[in-house]
């Protein structure tokens, strides 16, 4: 079954920039969004990037923004909601020397380096309620902090079509 999910996927992450613009905000993104393709090359195992127009569960994508900076912007951040239907990669997140990244389980934050999620437990025959760090396929939302860099900074990661 193919799912047009690319121009909500597009349409969700230049929100998100929008959104979270504010004086002293970088300016706008160039945003990339690709589907990540297994290759076999020379016998080996590669990825490529190719265009995509329609996605399928299962279907590996992967969203790039990049940011032209003079370094004097403040509170410059850029945050990308993971899309309905989509689950955020572990690991997947690739960001220029000095982009401090956050994550959050709602779109809205809070946003931390491991956010917390409460759980109830039973021990000794009680239920015992506690917040234990969230497994990152659980993340919603990821927060790239910029500010005070300058030059060409780049900024992705990848999400698994549900």
């Amino acid at each position: 079954m193919n799912v047009s999910l690319t121009a909500p996927l597009i349409l969700t992450l230049v929100g998100a920039s929008l959104a979270a613009a504010a004086p002293g905000t970088p300016p706008k993104p160039t945003l990339t969004v690709q589907r990540v393709v297994t290759v076999a090359v020379e016998g080996k195992s590669a990825e490529r990037l190719e265009a995509v127009a329609t996605t399928r569960p299962g279907d590996l994508l992967q969203a790039s923004s990049v940011f032209s900076l003079s370094g004097k912007e403040k509170g410059a951040r850029f945050t990308v909601p993971v899309p309905a239907n989509t689950t955020f990669v572990p690991g997947s997140v690739r960001a220029s020397a000095g982009v401090r990244v956050t994550y959050a389980l709602n779109p809205a934050g809070p946003f931390s380096a491991t956010p917390l999620k409460t759980i109830t437990v039973q021990e000794n025959g009680k239920a015992v309620t506690k917040e234990v760090p969230a497994p990152q396929n659980e993340y919603r939302a990821v927060r790239y902090d910029l500010t005070g860099l300058s030059g060409t900074v780049t900024v992705g990661h990848r999400i698994r079509v549900n």
